[in-house]
């Protein structure tokens, strides 16, 4: 009888547990990878979500100074007009009750009216902050206002936002 060459059990043993570490790390890195790629998607929508505040803001004031308004007050459901006593107010950003063509958007104080639902079901939170700008001796500007926007979301227990500013101005 010849003696044939074989795996012996030592060696098989060997090559599974290696087999077994390398599907582990590759494991590890596509779930890391997929982890990433969900944030980076959330992240992108909320900057998206942001920037579309900012512009809504600034589509107001130009359509106030078209329809011949104040730049910071108008049709659009709350007035953005700050003075000494009020030097801040948080709105949020209302399009759901929209039934004229786009662009059309208004400004509640109601909270559930900054809630974004996505088609597959996630959320995000718009809040929109206006900040009156201070003159040298400290009184708010009549002709300026920073606005901020904020987008929270919460991802995997872990509560996320982004946050984007402009300050605009009375430019007619």
């Amino acid at each position: 009888m010849k003696n044939k060459p074989a795996f012996t059990l030592i060696e098989t043993i060997i090559a599974i547990t290696l087999i077994t570490v390398v599907m582990t790390a590759v494991t590890g890195l596509i779930l890391t990878t997929l982890l990433a790629n969900e944030r980076n998607t959330h992240t992108l929508q909320a900057n998206f979500l942001a920037q579309e505040g900012l512009e809504a803001v600034r589509f107001m004031r130009d359509s106030n100074w078209l329809q011949n308004y104040s730049w910071d007050q108008g049709d659009w459901g709350q007035d953005f007009d700050l003075d000494s006593t009020h030097t801040s107010i948080t709105l949020y950003l209302d399009t759901k009750g929209c039934t004229e063509p786009s662009p059309c958007f208004a400004l509640s104080t109601d909270s559930a009216e900054g809630s974004i639902v996505l088609d597959n079901g996630f959320e995000f939170v718009r809040t929109l902050t206006f900040t009156g700008v201070r003159n040298e001796d400290e009184t708010v500007a009549q002709d300026a206002v920073t606005v901020t926007a904020n987008v929270a979301w919460i991802e995997r227990g872990e509560t996320r936002s982004v946050e984007l500013s402009t300050t605009l101005t009375d430019w007619q």
